[in-house]
Formats: C-alpha cells, structure tokens, sequence
C-alpha cells in the first residue's frame, strides 16, 4: 500500500505528461499564438512575406514572455516589442485585395461604354 501512495505522490509533483516538457510545452504554446495572430493579421489565409512570418513568430515570442514573465519591466518590454513588431507587417498591396477581371468581363465592359 506504501507503494501504491508513493508513485500517486510523485504522479502529482511533475505536471509533465509522458513525452512533453518544458520546451514541447512552450513550443505548444507559441504555436497557439501564432494561429492566434495569424487569424487576426491575415484573416484571408492570402499569405505573408517570409519577413512577416518571422515577425509574427518573433512577435508571438514576446507575447509569451510578456503573459508568463513575472517581472512588470520585462513585460512592458516584451509587450512593446510585440507591438512594434506587429505594426511592421505590411498589408497587402490593393492588387491581391480586389479580385483580377476576366478577359470577357472587360471587352462587356468596353462594349457597354461605347
């Protein structure tokens, strides 16, 4: 019986599950927020810049740092990062916004003007 109460005892000291960790656990935990702020910053799915990405995934980071850092310094650093990083990306040019005409559609265009 001792040891059926000690390996519950130890049970309850890791909060780890079999195979996670603390780095599988923060890596979970960043992915969240980038699918986060990927469905706030690129909400079409048209796709970022490999820049953008990165700042997204660094931006995501600081985030990170900022919700688990106990320091309030470094979470007003972290924050701030985060938001200098998101105000970088660019938006996408008019072009990729407004859907291309079709051959047909301007030569009825052209027809209908004249």
């Amino acid at each position: 019986m001792q040891a059926d109460g000690l390996v519950k005892r130890q049970a309850n000291l890791t909060s780890f599950k079999p195979g996670e960790n603390r780095y599988t656990r923060k890596a979970d935990r960043v992915a969240a927020k980038i699918a986060v702020l990927r469905a706030e910053y690129d909400p079409g799915g048209k796709g970022l810049s490999p820049i953008d990405e990165n700042r997204l995934c660094l931006a995501a980071k600081h985030l990170i740092i900022a919700e688990t850092c106990d320091d309030p310094t470094e979470c007003v650093r972290s924050t701030r990062a985060a938001e200098y990083l998101l105000n970088r990306l660019r938006p996408l040019p008019a072009s990729l916004a407004v859907p291309l005409e079709t051959a047909r559609e301007l030569l009825d265009r052209l027809e209908k003007g004249q």
